[in-house]
């Protein structure tokens, strides 16, 4: 079996457009996050979502003691959010508030509070499977999004058609 380079198979991974996360956790009353982007649904019955955490990150460690956390979705005003749980910020001011077992970011677009379901090993990160135990929502709102290795935004005419937007 032939072997794929690292750096083609990440950018060609990054041709695919994502949403940008930060994963949210309480230990011991000390809260931790991680912005990732291998976010998705994977069950309606019962309510399942996953993400998948590099296994040597702190946020492994947190998640199998926590046994909850909350997926914050980003609005397309969050990038410095984003940078700040990637590691690539300094000081964040923003705020936490209660949400089901873990807490979730006070701004944003939305956010779903998971009980920790599942874990399983896959290469060098570990697929967390979340069932869903509350939603919250904003009404409005356009995400962040990362294509390329930049942030972006998805933009709207007056015709309600979409587009990239990048973000400079």
């Amino acid at each position: 079996m032939p072997e794929v380079d690292a750096k083609a198979f990440r950018r060609t991974c990054g041709l695919f457009t994502t949403g940008v996360t930060v994963i949210t956790t309480s230990v011991s009353g000390q809260v931790h996050g991680m912005t990732a982007n291998s976010f998705t649904s994977v069950s309606l019955n019962p309510p399942l979502i996953l993400v998948c955490v590099d296994e040597r990150s702190r946020m492994a460690q947190c998640l199998s003691s926590s046994k909850a956390f909350t997926v914050n979705v980003l609005g397309r005003h969050q990038e410095e959010v984003s940078r700040h749980f990637a590691g690539t910020s300094g000081e964040w001011r923003g705020t936490f508030v209660p949400f089901g077992e873990s807490v979730r970011l006070d701004d944003c677009l939305a956010a779903l509070s998971c009980e920790v379901y599942a874990q399983y090993p896959a290469g060098d990160h570990i697929i967390v499977l979340g069932l869903v135990k509350d939603i919250y929502q904003q009404e409005e709102g356009i995400p962040l999004v990362f294509w390329r290795g930049t942030y972006t935004s998805l933009a709207s005419d007056t015709s309600r058609r979409t587009c990239l937007d990048k973000i400079v």
